[in-house]
């Protein structure tokens, strides 16, 4: 009966280790929530117009698992960050305006982030400039002038477009590697 008994005692204990987790998946399994938590932060943070405190929900967390969803909340705003309508250049300079303020020592590489939007901007005020320029040259060698000529609509033409998509195709490359260096 003995044997039996250690038998059953033995199937017991491998059926216990069975339902627990070894302490890499825990350790994994903590990543993963973090990880979430983070990026769930970041979603409500951008939902919200930025009206939403981080630091405040941060501070509810301990302090190895804080640092995890603060890593995972900053790397969900990078990957938020664009610039290809006005509103995702505000949404923009809102975003590293708060990664800034979460973890100050990734400032240079917002900062560079920032210049490369004023470029982009720029970018477009020249491209806008010159092509109404030529529109208005255009229809000044037709002989319409005046009153005639209100406003341009560039933006609907193709050549905005395509001069537009050239100067987000020479910027993109730097804005990824400097998104890169902020979630590296």
């Amino acid at each position: 009966m003995d044997e039996l008994k250690s038998a059953w005692e033995i199937a017991q204990e491998r059926a216990g280790r069975l339902g627990k987790l070894s302490i890499e998946e825990r350790e994994q399994q903590e990543r993963q929530r973090c990880r979430q938590v983070g990026q769930a932060l970041a979603q409500k943070w951008l939902d919200s117009s930025g009206q939403l405190d981080v630091t405040w929900e941060l501070n509810k967390y301990g302090e190895p698992e804080r640092d995890r969803i603060k890593k995972s909340l900053i790397d969900h705003l990078v990957q938020a960050i664009e610039f290809t309508t006005t509103q995702a250049i505000s949404g923009t300079r809102r975003i590293i305006e708060a990664i800034g303020s979460l973890e100050p020592g990734l400032q240079p590489g917002t900062s560079e982030i920032a210049r490369l939007v004023q470029e982009y901007e720029t970018g477009q005020h020249t491209i806008r400039q010159e092509l109404e320029s030529g529109c208005r040259e255009t229809l000044h060698k037709l002989r319409i002038s005046g009153t005639a000529v209100g406003a341009l609509n560039v933006e609907a033409s193709r050549e905005w477009q395509l001069a537009k998509q050239e100067l987000l195709e020479a910027l993109t490359p730097r804005l990824d590697d400097l998104k890169r260096t902020l979630t590296g």
